[in-house]
């Protein structure tokens, strides 16, 4: 159990040191990937739903603190991504590669539509906003967050079960 926890949190560490130093350094047009969404997603997928939404909702906590948004709105989105994703438990579900990769970026749209009703319901923003975010900045971030979430399934799905073969 405690092996699987540091894990776990060394997989958390190793991303958001990646999210702060490389992600910036590999955007494309000012759109970077989002890792630690990424390995939120796995960590849904292999666990389950429980886990998700308490480290959806601690690594959520942590952003805001990290960041000037309005205190709990990463907190809420993450936690809600989270269950979301961990409904779709591999224990109780087996879904192929494709399927994940579809529920990858439904897992991005909510987390971020989320983010941006409660940031529009805040401000007084309109349904505009958020049509504009997740067309500009939602939907080429969680693309290009799965082309490199692409290279773990692939080895687990592919490469691991030849060699087992």
């Amino acid at each position: 159990m405690l092996k699987k926890f540091l894990k776990w949190a060394g997989l958390f560490f190793l991303a958001f040191i990646l999210q702060t130093t490389l992600a910036p350094a590999i955007s494309i047009y000012g759109i970077k990937p989002d890792l630690l969404m990424l390995v939120l997603f796995i960590l849904a997928i292999k666990t389950g739903m429980m886990p998700a939404i308490y480290v959806g909702f601690f690594l959520g906590l942590a952003q805001d603190l990290y960041s000037p948004s309005i205190l709990g709105q990463n907190a809420l989105s993450k936690t809600i991504a989270g269950f979301f994703a961990g409904l779709f438990n591999e224990k109780l579900v087996r879904i192929d590669p494709i399927f994940q990769a579809v529920l990858l970026l439904l897992m991005f749209l909510l987390n971020d539509l989320v983010f941006l009703v409660v940031q529009m319901v805040k401000t007084g923003g309109s349904m505009q906003v958020i049509t504009m975010q997740v067309l500009t900045a939602t939907l080429p971030r969680s693309f290009y967050s799965l082309l490199l979430g692409m290279a773990p399934f692939l080895w687990e799905n592919y490469v691991q079960a030849a060699v087992k073969r």
